[in-house]
């Protein structure tokens, strides 16, 4: 049996998306960062809780100023809930492919019809 070794598995997902508990999206050519449910701290899982809206949910997951300034630039909290639901599809995939932490290389080509 082997042993999962969750310090190489952090490390990984830093190395390749720059952060271990965070994720980021575009929007309007700018980057934003939000939390990643699956590594996020505790305390901050446990104020998901709290939250009944989806602006709530989107403004957790982005902070304060960050969604304030995300709104600002034409952004909804739908969006932020869409990039979440894309990035949990996405960690989904590459668990199953036997790939947890790296990017996909044919991320960016379109399969043929």
């Amino acid at each position: 049996m082997s042993t999962i070794d969750i310090d190489a598995i952090l490390a990984q997902r830093e190395e390749a998306t720059g952060s271990a508990d965070t994720f980021s999206f575009t929007f309007k050519a700018k980057h934003w960062t939000c939390k990643d449910p699956i590594t996020a701290e505790d305390d901050w899982k446990d104020g998901l809780l709290d939250l009944e809206t989806d602006v709530e949910v989107a403004e957790h997951y982005l902070g304060e100023d960050q969604y304030s300034l995300f709104v600002d630039a034409g952004g909804r909290a739908g969006y932020v809930i869409l990039a979440i639901n894309q990035h949990m599809q996405k960690m989904r995939q590459e668990t199953e492919d036997g790939r947890p932490t790296r990017r996909s290389t044919s991320s960016g080509k379109r399969r043929k019809r």
